[in-house]
């Protein structure tokens, strides 16, 4: 079954063919139909157009999207800013507790080998 595709209005010409578009536009691959949000107004939009008349709002739109895409960007930079502080003061902590457990191990072996409590206890076994 073919799809019907409605006819141009009377009253405008088509720039390209240079013929009313009711004659041209339902036989030409730009003449489409949209169907959404006006991204000016928030009506619905239920038409069909030359691609090259819808181009204006597509426009529109494609920047408004972007803006929040960029906007969504920068958020979640800055959270991943956040969370990449708390994890290197983390590690930081992590060592120093590290570095510390193992200078007390040391101190207590030197203090052991001074007492000789480390050699009577490997020759024992």
């Amino acid at each position: 079954m073919k799809k019907q595709i409605p006819h141009g209005p009377d009253d405008l010409s088509c720039p390209m063919w240079r013929e009313p578009m009711s004659k041209v536009c339902h036989t030409c691959p730009l003449w489409v139909h949209i169907r959404g949000r006006d991204p000016q107004s928030s009506n619905e939009v239920d038409e069909w157009n030359c691609t090259l008349a819808f181009m204006p709002k597509l426009l529109i739109e494609n920047s408004a999207m972007q803006r929040s895409t960029a906007a969504a960007v920068e958020t979640l930079s800055g959270e991943v800013k956040k969370a990449d502080g708390v994890s290197n003061a983390m590690v930081g902590t992590l060592l120093t507790l590290v570095n510390r457990t193992l200078d007390q191990a040391q101190a207590t072996s030197r203090a052991l080998e001074g007492n000789g409590v480390v050699q009577q206890l490997l020759e024992k076994h």
